[in-house]
């Protein structure tokens, strides 16, 4: 069963994302400018999700609950440091007008949170198997 919720994970990532950047492409192609770095925003989503998913996963084969919660904290410190690198790192670096840094702000945490919550509905299943064992 852990194979299949992992693989299910995976998958849906991967259609999630496939979703996202057909709807950006369609956005662009009817003439709204999203910046230039919309696609490296859901890529490092992604990413975040995928990290953040193992580790918690890693969590919760401990069986005890104070360790998942070490675990998933330790998720959400890792997340938001990394955003707030990127945020740095795009504000110091990136030539940017106004317009193009709202849209960055805005698209990143729309793709920040949709992520968030898939990872969150992945990993629901995984804990009530828990709670049940017990």
């Amino acid at each position: 069963m852990q194979r299949s919720l992992r693989a299910r994970f995976y998958i849906g990532l991967l259609k999630i994302s496939m979703l996202f950047s057909v709807g950006v492409w369609i956005i662009e192609l009817m003439g709204l400018d999203l910046g230039r770095f919309i696609y490296i925003e859901i890529v490092f989503n992604a990413f975040l999700a995928v990290m953040s998913y193992e580790i918690t996963c890693l969590g919760a084969l401990s069986g005890d609950g104070e360790i998942f919660h070490g675990f998933y904290v330790a998720t959400v410190f890792i997340r938001v440091l990394l955003s707030l690198t990127v945020f740095t790192l795009f504000f110091i670096f990136a030539d940017a007008d106004k317009h193009e840094k709202l849209a960055f702000i805005l698209s990143f945490f729309f793709f920040y949170f949709a992520y968030t919550i898939f990872e969150i509905v992945c990993l629901f299943p995984k804990l009530q198997g828990k709670s049940g064992n017990e």
